[in-house]
């Protein structure tokens, strides 16, 4: 039985993922993988070249508990969690990859990047990073208003991005995983502060 489960999980997920490439927010190539769901705790649990969310804080510290493994390749991968049972519940992560060259991405909606008129915000794993929450975590977020840089206050309202404090513990809507080149749209340029 959990065998079919499994299947139907594993079948979902591909489906979700190819779905949210079709709607425009295509990553910079078609390829898609599914969305792998352990039972564990500790990075220890984390597959290689993977971002792996944790259902609980502190990667599960106080038993084991659900940990969803997004597969890192060279391509940029989107995975949509509209619909999955991973959306809106990981508390921690982690990324098992080598020190540079790659990363991952954690946006609280269910579209990946920035694009369009629409708040967004996303905290980035690279080298290895382990957050045993998150929620008060720095990372960028895309902001209608004014905005602060260089001195001055913008005069008029405009979309812009900053740095600031985020928490997304509990608030996970679509995932990136890539190079570090293939993810670049999800490093934009700090507009300022707002």
């Amino acid at each position: 039985m959990k065998k079919i489960a499994f299947s139907t999980a594993v079948t979902l997920s591909a489906v979700l993922a190819l779905s949210g490439a079709a709607q425009g927010h295509e990553p910079t190539t078609s390829v898609a993988s599914s969305i792998q769901e352990l039972t564990g705790q500790g990075s220890d649990a984390c597959p290689s070249m993977s971002l792996c969310l944790y259902q609980n804080h502190n990667l599960n510290a106080d038993e084991p508990a659900l940990i969803w493994a997004f597969p890192i390749s060279q391509e940029r991968q989107d995975f949509s969690l509209k619909d999955h049972y991973a959306a809106n519940r990981p508390s921690s992560g982690y990324i098992n990859a080598p020190d540079s060259g790659w990363a991952a991405y954690l946006f609280p909606d269910y579209t990946c990047g920035f694009a369009g008129d629409r708040e967004a915000e996303t905290i980035q794993f690279s080298r290895s990073r382990l957050l045993n929450d998150l929620d008060g975590v720095n990372g960028r977020a895309k902001r209608y208003g004014y905005f602060y840089k260089n001195g001055k206050w913008t005069e008029d309202k405009m979309w812009g991005v900053t740095m600031q404090t985020l928490y997304l513990n509990d608030r996970a809507g679509c995932i990136s995983t890539g190079s570090w080149t293939s993810t670049s749209a999800h490093r934009p340029t700090i507009t300022g502060d707002m």
